[in-house]
């Protein structure tokens, strides 16, 4: 007797396309890490309407074939940065590097100065997620850039207690990807693991593009994650394509609440509980008389959102709602592998709610979208690997 697929037993695999739709000759496949999920097969269905003397349908036809879904995850460091890419059309940028700095740390003033040199010049700005990786202790902590002068780099938002010190070290700023243009699919193939007599099958889904992406930061919880996407074309194959080899797999620590904060204008905000932040770029599978498969994805304006919940201990960020105040937004993550920010430098607040639930303490939630141009993306995510 044989036993149904389980979701356990179930793998993933993507690999980037270069002609959108069509699988690479001897692809090299990459587990895509998930919680959840799976390409799904839909198509329009055509009821006739035709009057035949009976309350009877005459006919019952499908229309086109369009693949879709999402796939829910856990954020870790590097397993999704080639999702984050797709679902924004555009590519990482490497940030800077220095070698043997010579850096003293001020404690009291959050500084990072350097003996010789111009961190300026190296291509450092306000914003940049910094890594010294041979300080010690909370010094060697990644923080964002808060401001930059040639020698100078300050962390007003470092809530870590430093330690002061002068020590040669090298230094990075974090790898970075905005809103873009480019053509980004993949396939991705499905792997039903049988057992117990059942035998293996596959599902290939191609033209693959991730349609946005979410990010939820709570308290007491693991960092967690959907990719929506739509797809060009699905069919069951026998077995993987010819030449398919796999990467070793990704096993780096998902992030958790207690690796996040929030800052407001480079400012580090206390008491907020949970941050969301979502990608959404209004994207719809297109179709073409002749054929009954997508023929293309259609993107819209990219929409980059954020919505905070946290204890109410002051009145700033309603005040800056009620004044229509151009406010920025970050949330950094701090992990075991390395870390990650999520950006909005322009964004609006668009509601500001205090809420009173009794006697305890009141709370309020706050909703932002972010605003850009050719020349700067409304969203900037960074990544920094230890």
């Amino acid at each position: 007797m044989t036993t149904p697929f389980s979701g356990s037993n179930t793998e993933n695999w993507y690999v980037v396309e270069t002609t959108a739709g069509e699988t690479p000759a001897s692809p090299v496949w990459t587990k895509l890490r998930n919680t959840g999920g799976i390409p799904a097969l839909t198509k329009d269905t055509l009821i006739s309407n035709e009057l035949n003397g009976s309350r009877e349908i005459t006919s019952v036809r499908t229309g086109g074939k369009q693949v879709s879904g999402e796939f829910p995850v856990e954020l870790s460091q590097s397993s999704q940065d080639e999702l984050i890419a797709n679902a924004m059309t555009s590519q990482w940028v490497s940030g800077v590097t220095g070698a043997a700095l010579d850096i003293t740390v001020d404690e009291a003033a959050k500084t990072f100065t350097r003996a010789a040199g111009d961190f300026v010049s190296d291509g450092v700005v306000v914003g940049d997620l910094v890594y010294f990786a041979d300080l010690t202790g909370n010094n060697a902590k990644p923080f964002i850039a808060t401001t930059v002068t040639s020698t100078v780099i300050t962390g007003a938002g470092i809530t870590v207690t430093l330690t002061d010190e002068t020590v040669s070290t090298d230094y990075a700023t974090a790898d970075k990807i905005g809103t873009g243009s480019l053509c980004k699919s993949i396939s991705i193939m499905t792997w039903f693991k049988g057992k117990c007599g059942t035998a293996d099958k596959y599902l290939i889904t191609r033209g693959l593009e991730f349609t946005g992406f979410s990010y939820e930061i709570a308290v007491n919880a693991q960092v967690t994650g959907s990719f929506p996407f739509i797809a060009r074309s699905q069919e069951v194959i026998a077995s993987p394509p010819a030449g398919s080899t796999y990467n070793a797999d990704s096993t780096t620590i998902p992030y958790s609440g207690v690796d996040g904060k929030i800052l407001v204008e480079n400012a580090v905000q206390a008491l907020f509980t949970s941050a969301t932040i979502t990608n959404d770029n209004a994207a719809s599978a297109q179709f073409e008389l002749g054929s009954d498969s997508t023929s293309f994805i259609e993107r819209g304006n990219a929409t980059n959102t954020i919505s905070v919940s946290a204890f109410m201990a002051d009145t700033v960020l309603l005040e800056r709602f009620i004044n229509e105040t151009e406010t920025g937004f970050t949330s950094i993550l701090s992990g075991v592998d390395g870390a990650m920010s999520f950006s909005l430098p322009n964004a609006f607040i668009t509601a500001a709610t205090p809420e009173i639930g009794g006697a305890t303490s009141i709370t309020q939630t706050v909703e932002a979208t972010g605003t850009g141009n050719s020349n700067e993306s409304s969203i900037i995510v960074q990544r920094l690997t230890y």
